[in-house]
């Protein structure tokens, strides 16, 4: 029985590992940054307990929305990318500008008070 629930986690974590998105935003002193969650932590993430005691699927695009409010500061602009966009060539990676989509562009947000007791961010309470 651990064999299968090794292999349910096994197969779980390959179908994060295709989702191959990341997040790029622009940082406080104008310099572009590129977020890349790790496949294991996507795939921990769960939506709300229900009665039941089962829990909700989050999306991708939800996935990688928490991670956004959980890693950006609050107010942040950013856009969920592809890994199809290039940006293998950091010759002059200081110099990108981030210029924003409007139709794809999300605000990052605070966390609820669960999730930042979750990750130990007391300083955000």
């Amino acid at each position: 029985m651990e064999i299968q629930e090794t292999n349910v986690e096994t197969n779980l974590y390959t179908k994060i590992q295709e989702i191959n998105v990341r997040i790029i935003y622009e940082q406080g002193n104008g310099v572009v940054a590129i977020l890349t969650p790790t496949p294991k932590f996507l795939a921990s993430l769960k939506g709300a307990q229900a009665a039941d005691g089962s829990y909700a699927t989050l999306t991708d695009e939800e996935k990688l929305i928490h991670v956004a409010n959980k890693d950006l500061p609050t107010g942040t602009k950013y856009e969920i990318i592809a890994d199809s966009v290039d940006l293998t060539d950091r010759t002059f990676r200081d110099a990108w500008e981030y210029t924003a989509d409007a139709s794809v562009e999300k605000t990052s947000a605070d966390l609820d008070a669960a999730d930042l007791t979750h990750y130990n961010m007391p300083e955000n309470k």
